[in-house]
């Protein structure tokens, strides 16, 4: 059997799958841009508020439902999702509210990747716990080997 023949009968399985995107973040076109961080959560604010589907008077019900207390008025998420109104800006509860009724955490992931972080989800928590794991074995074993290595050479650095 010669190798340079190509096996046409097995079906390569790694051909077709692309590792998922783990961070949650808004990608391409859709990411909020505008150099002022204010505006930037207000695209963001809006922008989930579109993809959602329901109308803003259903998500201010539920997300007065999340807070325990009366509907977030639609005229307040008009203005949460305006960038025209710096001065509206939404809070914190208000916005993790908003993640819990459209199920859309991207709005907590505006500039974290400037910060040097990302948002991910649960699940993948124990596989980054692991690759700190990973890194940590690396750096020991470094210095088990530059221990041993003065050790041999009579323990002169």
């Amino acid at each position: 059997m010669t190798k340079d023949r190509a096996d046409t009968r097995t079906l390569d399985l790694l051909d077709d799958w692309t590792p998922p995107d783990v961070s949650v973040r808004y990608e391409g076109d859709a990411a909020p841009r505008h150099p002022e961080l204010d505006i930037r959560i207000a695209q963001a604010v809006s922008l989930t508020l579109k993809d959602d589907g329901r109308s803003r008077a259903e998500i201010g019900a539920a997300m007065g439902a999340v807070l325990g207390g009366p509907a977030v008025p639609e005229s307040t998420l008009n203005g949460y999702a305006s960038p025209a109104r710096t001065d509206h800006a939404i809070s914190l509860a208000r916005a993790l509210a908003l993640v819990a009724v459209t199920g859309d955490a991207r709005v907590l992931s505006i500039d974290l990747e400037r910060l040097g972080l990302a948002l991910i989800p649960r699940r993948y928590l124990a596989a980054v716990e692991e690759a700190m794991t990973a890194d940590q074995i690396e750096h020991l074993e470094a210095q088990r080997r530059a221990a041993r290595r003065t050790w041999r050479n009579g323990g002169h650095r």
